[in-house]
């Protein structure tokens, strides 16, 4: 078996890490709003610190730089989990961070002249990490590709640090000649380096994929008001149609049109238009169920798809919403406007009947 060093695996972890760092970087100046990649920025920049300071150790393992190093490469870690805990939305976690670090350290000086312990506390800090980046990963549902990715890499790499944790014990208890536990340590080590590259490789492709899901969101959706647009309604509609064919059961389809809209706009500006639509928009929602799908197809135009809903359903609903608008004046510098709208109905059986688009029916 090839001998490796730990000098040289220090400055290969010196410039993985400034591989990694730079693509990071890239990412976290190219998408800010994305918090998670600057944490991963983070930890990457970190290890890379880390890996510098333990290349000054030699392969003697002075111990400052042992325990300094050691110690920002556990923090490193860290903030892969911060950036886990970032990317589905969650704050906070610097604290818990913050103290496992600092046990990892106090631990690691009171070990000052014990190698073999510092070394076994270095290898659980860091097992204890992938660990809890392994847990978070492969728990989420559904589970995505880079998810299984970097998860499957950080068990390799807990392998690895256990097997470290295994062999100074070893040596402890004089069960396992010190070159033999060397070469292992070396061994685990290079395979968390790169282990590291491959669950970087699926944090990519995670935040890859939210963008791409984000994106497509954003191409379905109204910007003034946050409903769906006409794109999105008539995917939904297909969706249904296909659906309704194959369960026979009936949909329907509203068209909402405001009255008196460009006279409003007119005399009172287009921001009180805007005001009107978003007003008439939260109306809408309040009538419908969570599995409607309410759109706006531009304008004063809206539309509302109503699966499993009979003509006599879609007509109530309807009643509804005209009740609740005629209902609900617009508050408009220091005035109120009266809104109304008339509304069109179509059921699938009926645009069947009629042998045209349901949509055009309504």
């Amino acid at each position: 078996m090839p001998h490796l060093d730990f000098l040289t695996l220090y400055i290969v972890i010196f410039l993985n890490s400034l591989t990694v760092s730079v693509v990071w970087g890239a990412f976290a100046y190219r998408y800010r709003p994305h918090p998670a990649a600057r944490s991963w920025l983070a930890a990457c920049i970190l290890s890379l610190a880390g890996g510098a300071v333990l290349a000054v150790q030699g392969n003697a393992g002075a111990v400052v730089p042992a325990v300094a190093g050691n110690t920002i490469i556990v923090f490193g870690f860290l903030q892969f989990w911060i950036g886990l805990r970032r990317f589905h939305g969650l704050r906070g976690g610097q604290r818990t961070a913050a103290a496992l670090t600092l046990v990892a350290a106090a631990c690691m000086i009171f070990f000052h002249d014990n190698d073999r312990a510092r070394s076994i506390v270095y290898a659980a800090s860091q097992a204890v990490v992938m660990s809890m980046c392994a847990w978070y990963l492969l728990r989420t549902r559904p589970l995505a590709l880079g998810a299984v990715i970097a998860g499957v890499a950080f068990l390799v790499a807990l392998f690895g640090q256990l097997m470290v944790v295994g062999g100074n014990v070893g040596v402890l208890l004089d069960a396992m000649a010190f070159p033999t536990f060397y070469t292992l340590a070396s061994y685990a080590l290079l395979c968390t380096i790169f282990s590291g590259s491959v669950w970087n490789l699926g944090f990519a492709i995670l935040t890859i994929d939210k963008l791409q899901r984000e994106l497509g969101r954003l191409s379905e959706t109204d910007e003034l008001t946050g409903l769906a647009n006409r794109r999105a309604l008539r995917r939904a509609v297909e969706e249904e149609h296909r659906r309704a064919v194959e369960s026979g059961m009936p949909y329907s389809v509203m068209l909402i049109d405001l009255n008196d809209f460009k006279p409003l706009n007119d005399r009172m500006g287009h921001a009180a238009g805007d005001a009107a639509l978003v007003l008439v928009s939260a109306l809408l929602r309040k009538c419908v169920r969570e599995s409607d799908v309410v759109a706006r197809l531009g304008g004063d135009e809206f539309s509302i798809l109503l699966p499993d809903a009979t003509p006599e359903r879609a007509q109530a609903v309807a009643t509804e919403i005209r009740n609740r608008i005629a209902a609900t004046p617009l508050p408009l510098h220091g005035e109120t406007v009266a809104l109304s709208a008339s509304i069109g109905v179509a059921c699938e059986t009926e645009a069947r009947a009629a042998g045209t688009d349901i949509v055009a029916l309504a």
